[in-house]
């Protein structure tokens, strides 16, 4: 991602190497985000800021460069709700099987 890039010690801090998951928002060295997708490592020891919704996945895989992302927060019960919502659509349109 481009843009103002965020001061290291905003995002720094001692850390060790762990698990990241599919979304992950990392801040690398450069202090410009990086979002993990489907092309991601399996552990990571950049700090993670945050971490794209299951309901917004989709959407990030449709990027192109240059695209401009928001950033929005949601709390676990919100991201939940909009994930079922998402998947009840789908069934409806029948893409995919209950």
């Amino acid at each position: 991602m481009e843009g103002v890039a965020i001061p290291a010690e905003a995002a720094r801090s001692e850390m060790i190497t762990e698990g990241v998951s599919l979304g992950a928002v990392q801040i690398p060295e450069s202090g410009l985000p990086i979002i993990l997708f489907v092309d991601q490592q399996t552990t990571g020891g950049y700090p993670k800021i945050a971490n794209v919704i299951a309901a917004d996945l989709a959407s990030v895989g449709q990027l192109r460069p240059r695209d401009e992302v928001r950033f929005e927060m949601v709390d676990w019960e919100e991201a939940r709700s909009l994930c079922i919502e998402q998947q009840d659509w789908l069934r409806s349109e029948k893409l995919i099987s209950a």
